[in-house]
């Protein structure tokens, strides 16, 4: 696969039909790899037929969408940056305002319950008043599973490192989001290459979605995260991000090990 294969080309532009025109711009050794698993799996031998295949199967366009979208995600990843956002979102809110929060790139949805229960716990410690979460993807077959809230019970020491009660676990081996938090989160599909109004947050996650892209598309991401966070709210980007984004002048580096930045004025 080449920049200059027609059958690339025309890939592209299927995806871009579907509204998911960003995933056009991933890094070109990572796209490349998700299309041959493709090409792969559906027995073809090169892009031009899989373009062919894509032009007569809709429903590969979307499992193609899912493919190149993927995303690693679990209930409280990287314990430690969960505990230390925890002790900064008093300082992120007005007092006495319920906290607003973004789970941009949100996946199948662990991420932002997590935010969710992050949240709530915070309400019930009386440490905030309330809290909404909106919560975004590429992927709409990523967010009807968000959407139903069933998982299979994984990383539990990661959600015990973090909350010292989580409600939803059970029955054995599942975690069920509770009904209590699912009227203040709200799922749509959303691209984060491009501009619109969203916001303002106290809070937004951004994790490990930005290594995916090059260093122009990671610039116009940071754009569209750092216009929906409201002055002194709090940023926080994946362990796998590079730590240079403390560089962009309207983002304060909070605890740069654990990738947390707070918006200044």
């Amino acid at each position: 696969m080449t920049a200059t294969d027609p059958g690339l080309d025309r890939v592209r532009r299927h995806l871009a039909a579907t509204g998911a025109a960003s995933l056009c711009r991933f890094k070109a050794r990572y796209l490349e790899r998700r299309l041959q698993s493709r090409c792969r799996h559906r027995g073809v031998a090169d892009l031009a037929a899989y373009a062919d295949l894509l032009d007569h199967d809709p429903e590969e366009v979307g499992r193609l969408v899912s493919a190149v979208a993927l995303g690693v995600t679990s209930f409280f990843r990287n314990p430690s940056a969960w505990r230390r956002l925890a002790s900064l979102l008093p300082t992120a809110v007005s007092a006495g305002q319920p906290c607003h929060a973004w789970s941009a790139a949100c996946a199948t949805g662990e991420e932002a319950w997590s935010l969710a229960l992050l949240l709530q716990d915070q309400v019930r410690a009386a440490r905030l008043p309330g809290w909404e979460v909106d919560a975004t993807d590429l992927d709409p077959r990523n967010l009807v599973v968000a959407r139903h809230g069933e998982y299979p019970l994984r990383g539990r020491a990661d959600i015990d490192a973090v909350l010292a009660f989580a409600p939803g676990i059970g029955p054995p081996g599942r975690f069920i989001v509770p009904e209590a938090l699912r009227a203040s989160v709200r799922f749509a599909v959303t691209d984060l290459t491009v501009p619109g109004p969203r916001g303002p947050y106290d809070v937004v996650l951004c994790r490990n979605v930005l290594m995916y892209f090059d260093a122009e598309t990671q610039r116009e991401v940071m754009d569209v995260v750092l216009s929906a966070v409201r002055p002194g709210g709090l940023v926080m980007l994946g362990k796998a991000e590079l730590a240079g984004f403390d560089l962009f002048p309207r983002l304060e580096s909070v605890d740069r090990p654990e990738r947390i930045y707070r918006r200044a004025a």
